[in-house]
């Protein structure tokens, strides 16, 4: 779980990069008649919004949003804030029990949970794969509880300038990252384990 959130986390701020060159990929200046930078400035308004908890009202330059958009912005809002605590609280603990078991050599015991966190998401990827758009329609059926992340471009126009392929991206930098932890916590086990025999 500590993983996990860290990956997402991660992702989340990565974007930040990731968005202006798959802005530039997609040409989504051109399509919106604005300078990637504004483009870019919208973007952090948006994220800004969904990161800070002091941050109440939606506010972007150039794009308007509906009661329905705002809403699942503020669903979306919850989750990221929810994950960041969840980060900050199992992190520490992570760290100290991963310690203690190094010290008293009980590292062994999380070589199968590693394992399988290196097989599942696999499984995922590839069925993500075959139809990212089904994946990720099932992704916003399994944490949204209403239909307002469906938006129409002539009520929250912020939806052409967050494309499909942008999500994608996102998606393959969480899991090459959450493999990455796998296969580096895989390692830490069998080099600890080695240096005990």
């Amino acid at each position: 779980m500590v993983i996990l959130t860290s990956v997402i986390f991660v992702t989340i701020m990565s974007t930040f990069i990731l968005y202006p060159i798959d802005a530039h990929i997609q040409q989504l200046p051109e399509l919106e008649n604005m300078p990637l930078g504004r483009l870019y400035h919208n973007y952090v308004q948006l994220m800004a919004f969904l990161h800070f908890p002091w941050l109440t009202q939606l506010r972007m330059m150039d794009f308007p949003s509906s009661l329905n958009g705002i809403a699942h912005f503020r669903d979306v809002k919850q989750l990221f804030i929810l994950n960041d605590l969840l980060m900050l609280v199992l992190v520490p603990l992570a760290i100290h029990i991963w310690r203690k078991w190094r010290r008293t050599g009980q590292l062994w015991q999380l070589k199968l949970p590693f394992q399988m966190g290196f097989l599942v998401p696999i499984m995922v990827a590839l069925a993500a794969s075959i139809n990212f758009d089904r994946f990720f329609i099932t992704f916003h059926h399994l944490f949204f509880r209403n239909r307002n992340w469906l938006f129409d471009p002539s009520t929250d126009p912020i939806i052409n300038v967050l494309p499909e392929s942008f999500f994608s991206h996102c998606f393959i930098l969480a899991f090459v990252l959450f493999e990455a932890a796998m296969l580096l916590g895989l390692y830490r086990i069998k080099h600890v384990s080695d240096l005990k025999k």
